[in-house]
């Protein structure tokens, strides 16, 4: 958050906040208040039941999720830059389901 403050800090200061449309404002809140409590309910539902090892390999999937929901909604797929990330990912997952 605040390396993306720095870089975009003269973004952010050119936005006239207060006339964004209302869907802007509830999709901030939403984020903020629901989307991350319930991602951290259930991360913590998570850690009770399975090993930390797996928890932690499952939460390295959301980004693959967001990609993949995008796609769905016919966003297209984002470009090869990000192809040594998803190597790392499954790599990473590979690592940690590892047996």
């Amino acid at each position: 958050m605040i390396v993306l403050g720095i870089l975009e800090w003269p973004v952010i200061r050119a936005t006239d906040w207060l006339n964004l449309p209302a869907i802007v404002w509830w999709t901030i809140l939403y984020t903020a208040v629901f989307a991350t409590g319930i991602t951290f309910v259930l991360v913590q539902y998570a850690t009770l039941r399975l090993p930390s090892a797996k928890v932690m390999a499952y939460t390295y999937l959301t980004p693959t999720w967001v990609i993949l929901l995008e796609a769905a909604l016919g966003q297209g797929m984002p470009g090869l830059i990000i192809l040594p990330g998803i190597i790392a990912t499954i790599a990473a997952l590979a690592l940690l389901l590892r047996e």
